[in-house]
């Protein structure tokens, strides 16, 4: 119940957003909604996944001061510099993983938060939407690729202006991250790019029908361009393609439904869209998710993990849609809509499903601070990973 009762209060402050959106407000109601963000995930204890992974990686990083003076240890530590920086920083401080959860969190949520400033006039409603679509994924799972992620959206502000250096800064910074954040550079010169709706709906419809007809073509690329980069990239392709959990072929399910239903919504708004400032942006920002989507069904974890740089466009993006509706109460029942919308994306979590156990019962770093206890969060991530495990066979 924990989860449902922040989107409650992420939906009433969204909604009073619609209401109230001079400049003031909507940095006040984005500034509550953050903070909400913030302690959630930053405060997390034992809870979400991948936290085990972080807490070891964390205990055998070296001093900061070490990597400084040996710059080439930290260039073939087999993780990215900008994450091993920023974890032997905040070890130098004497802090513990926990505080780096926190530190993650904060500088992720301040990235995107500040950014939607500038994208919409909705700030509250897309962090709504990054709540149910984007938020338990990279910032309870993937906090390495949550940052450059958050880094990448937060660049794209300079894509309008025509300001190439600091977008490619800021890409860069993200690649020291995660190197797939790589792939946002070229893109600074495409993204702003206005196309017909026939173009949009032909390309993600024909990913669509290969989805549904199973016809392969990706795998054997994917294997060759990894190994052109080198025997680490090389290594982990053959896992995602030959590991029996990850090398499955996306089926059909309630989100093969809601994209296609979703883009399809989208087209009937682009022509307003495309007025708005950032709206071309966005827009291609989430087709280009649903490619990966669509034509990569063969590559499923690997589309998952690579689409979340594209698919954070859609936080932006559905507000729009909302601006773009002339009357309150055409703004309020689109609102709606969204809300259901995102809640479908992390129902597991919301309702408390088996699959979901990792994240619920929810447990609190300064709770258990408080008052020591053992904690149930090794048992139900275990748990979780053998639901996942189940589902994927």
């Amino acid at each position: 119940m924990f989860y449902l009762i922040c989107f409650g209060i992420l939906f009433v402050l969204a909604v009073l957003n619609v209401q109230m959106h001079d400049k003031l407000s909507r940095q006040v109601l984005s500034g509550l909604a953050a903070i909400l963000l913030i302690c959630i995930a930053g405060l997390r204890y034992e809870t979400g996944g991948d936290w085990d992974a972080y807490t070891k990686i964390f205990a055998t990083l070296p001093p900061f001061s070490r990597l400084i003076g040996h710059p080439t240890e930290l260039l073939h530590m087999g993780i990215e510099e900008g994450f091993v920086l920023l974890c032997t920083f905040v070890k130098s401080l004497g802090g513990t993983v926990q505080h780096l959860f926190f530190v993650v969190t904060f500088i992720n949520i301040a990235l995107i938060t500040s950014a939607l400033q500038k994208y919409t006039k909705y700030p509250v409603v897309a962090l709504l939407c990054y709540y149910g679509l984007l938020y338990f994924n990279l910032e309870m799972i993937y906090i390495r690729q949550a940052t450059a992620v958050a880094l990448c959206f937060f660049a794209l502000q300079y894509i309008r202006p025509k300001k190439i250096v600091p977008y490619m800064l800021f890409v860069l910074l993200a690649c020291t991250f995660h190197r797939v954040a790589a792939l946002m550079l070229p893109l600074y010169f495409f993204l702003d790019r206005k196309l017909p709706e026939w173009v949009y709906l032909t390309v993600i419809g024909i990913g669509a029908v290969m989805m549904v007809a199973g016809i392969p073509w990706i795998q054997t690329i994917f294997l060759t361009v990894a190994g052109w980069l080198g025997e680490t990239y090389a290594a982990k392709a053959e896992t995602y393609t030959e590991n029996a959990l990850f090398a499955v072929n996306r089926g059909l399910s309630l989100g093969f439904v809601l994209n296609l239903a979703m883009i399809i919504v989208v087209m009937f708004f682009k022509k307003k869209i495309d007025t708005l400032p950032y709206g071309t942006v966005m827009l291609n920002m989430f087709a280009l998710s649903l490619v990966l989507y669509y034509y990569c069904f063969e590559l499923v974890e690997v589309s998952n993990r690579v689409r979340l740089f594209f698919l954070i466009g859609i936080i932006a993006l559905l507000p729009m849609v909302l601006e773009v509706l002339p009357l309150f109460l055409e703004r309020l029942a689109g609102l709606v809509v969204i809300a259901l919308y995102c809640f479908s994306f992390s129902r597991m979590i919301f309702l408390e499903y088996p699959q979901a156990a990792a994240y619920n019962p929810y447990q609190n770093y300064i709770e258990y601070k408080i008052h020591p206890r053992p904690s149930s969060g090794h048992q139900r991530l275990e748990q979780s990973k053998k639901a996942f495990q189940d589902e994927r066979q």
